[in-house]
């Protein structure tokens, strides 16, 4: 990285209070309280210290901590520069003398809340993701990041591990605070960060938790972590206001909740042939994410912005990265629904029945749904609307929907949708009929242009579940043969079904000839030849009518 010198760091734009980046020249002069000189002062400073720190002279550890203490700059592009030059001392040629890399890890951990609360840039939060992320990969450059390893042998990331309190305590400083009125000095109101750093924070989590998928980690450890993010889920994330904050941060939220199931998934898996601990922790945050998704105004937010034709009073649209819509946000939120919903089916059993109904009640769930059953549920042309431009989150939602239906089928008599539909049958009813899977699956033929050969790429991809999708859905089309035809048959679609499904067949059995199939298709074309024989035997009772 080249040197930062006056004229470069000019040229620099600074985020505002949304998080959207604007020039230099169009942000308020008031913002910068500094002189020219000062100015000039502050960063000649930040160069010498960067220099000394590089070329090995003494007090080197002050001339890091030096640079630390430029993080808290009032001045944003001299935070910024600060930023840069420390990430490009910590990560350079003289890193061993440096103390130990690990200090500034801790040291930018542990901060005071007094210093969060005036943290106005979220540079400290980048410095740290950015060192963590960096070092991660020299460690998979240098071959040892094959195996699951243990957390010992990555000590930046164990020093985030054995300061979780202080972590928690920064999330919390950031997204909600008590300061003092400026019209009355003596009353208490809630006060926030910039949304800058708030989305470095939910950004910085997330990035830390994706590093530990792969990391055998301390069962205490996994307990305090999860502990500390169910907190985090009931203190923060239900008491947000997601109808007036921008989506950008609403988007880092969703994300970070379907990092953290996806680490828990992880962890549940190791311990399954133990003991019950893991399965109660993952029970009880799938119990903490039904409490965000039915008490929080995530949900509500998402459908006002789904049902409204002029959105822009509903959320903040202009302070969408890139300023690309509300469409990214629809999508998280669908995409962490359905996992959640997908979760708690595969974690449910007969003896959490009677839980999951007290669950429900207390919740105030049958009201709710009620609510979204009348007209607020999104229908499949606004479903497909939201989701054609991002196919592995429509695959995963199609995927999540058409395993919701199983149990309403009566093909099981364990899952907790079950007491949905018993609780609040207007719910069930918009589930049943506006998402049947035959009628999501011709939607979703439409979407593709009716071209098997889509599909056939779908398929044989690994980047979504299409594979898994679509063997769910043939499975239920053949168990359902009778109801499903009949559908189809009222849509008018049967026929456009059977067309692209016999020749995509044909296709798979031509390039598995070809020795061209990327994995074995024997389930996949015996599934295919199961609804064509059913279809033919179909078309033979009709022509003997």
């Amino acid at each position: 990285m080249a040197r930062m010198d006056l004229p470069m760091a000019l040229e620099y734009v600074a985020p505002d209070q949304s998080g959207v980046l604007a020039a230099l020249h169009s942000v308020s002069s008031t913002m910068f309280i500094m002189t020219p000189m000062d100015w000039c002062v502050a960063i000649r400073r930040l160069e010498e210290c960067s220099e000394a720190s590089q070329s090995g002279r003494e007090a080197l550890d002050a001339k890091i901590t030096t640079l630390l203490a430029f993080l808290d700059h009032e001045d944003i592009l001299v935070a910024y520069a600060a930023k840069e030059k420390l990430l490009k001392v910590l990560l350079g040629e003289n890193m061993a003398e440096i103390k130990s890399v690990n200090d500034i890890v801790k040291a930018l951990v542990v901060t005071s809340s007094a210093v969060w609360r005036r943290e106005a840039s979220g540079f400290r939060l980048q410095l740290l993701r950015q060192l963590i992320k960096k070092k991660d990969e020299m460690r998979k450059g240098s071959g040892e990041g094959d195996e699951a390893e243990c957390i010992v042998e990555f000590s930046y990331l164990q020093i985030v591990l054995e300061n979780l309190a202080q972590v928690r305590t920064m999330v919390h400083t950031v997204f909600t605070f008590e300061g003092r009125s400026e019209q009355n000095d003596e009353s208490l109101s809630t006060v926030t960060a910039p949304y800058s750093v708030q989305y470095e924070v939910l950004a910085f989590l997330s990035d830390f938790v994706k590093l530990l998928y792969n990391l055998e980690v301390n069962r205490c450890v996994q307990l305090e972590l999860s502990e500390q993010m169910m907190s985090l889920m009931v203190d923060v994330f239900v008491a947000m206001d997601y109808i007036s904050q921008p989506t950008f941060v609403t988007c880092a939220v969703l994300s970070l909740l379907g990092d953290f199931q996806g680490l828990l998934k992880v962890w549940r898996g190791k311990w399954q042939n133990d003991d019950d601990k893991m399965e109660r922790l993952y029970s009880k945050w799938l119990e903490k994410c039904l409490i965000w998704l039915v008490q929080s105004s995530c949900s509500s937010t998402a459908l006002r912005l789904i049902n409204d034709e002029d959105p822009s009073h509903v959320a903040s649209q202009d302070a969408f990265i890139g300023r690309s819509g509300r469409y990214p946000f629809l999508q998280q939120w669908l995409l962490c629904v359905s996992r959640v919903d997908v979760a708690l089916l595969e974690a449910s059993c007969t003896r959490e029945k009677i839980a999951t109904r007290e669950k429900l009640q207390l919740l105030n769930f049958p009201e709710r749904a009620h609510a979204w059953g009348q007209g607020q549920l999104p229908t499949r042309q606004q479903l497909f609307e939201v989701l054609a431009e991002q196919d592995d989150v429509m695959i995963e939602v199609l995927y999540a929907l058409t395993l919701m239906m199983t149990p309403l089928d009566g093909a099981d008599d364990t899952i907790p949708l079950l007491l949905v539909a018993e609780l609040c049958p207007a719910f069930t009813i918009h589930l049943t009929t506006e998402y049947d899977p035959d009628l999501l699956f011709v939607d979703l033929l439409d979407i593709l242009g009716r071209d098997h050969l889509v599909i056939l790429d779908l398929l044989t991809s690994n980047e979504t579940l299409m594979l898994e999708y679509f063997m769910r859905y043939l499975r239920r089309l053949s168990t359902n043969w009778k109801v499903s035809i009949q559908k189809l048959q009222a849509a008018e679609r049967l026929e456009i079904v059977m067309s692209v499904l016999i020749r995509l067949r044909l296709e798979i059995d031509r390039l598995v000839a070809s020795d061209l199939f990327p994995y074995g298709a024997g389930p996949l074309t015996r599934r295919l030849l199961t609804i064509e024989q059913l279809y033919e035997e179909q078309s033979d009772d009709v022509g003997e009518l």
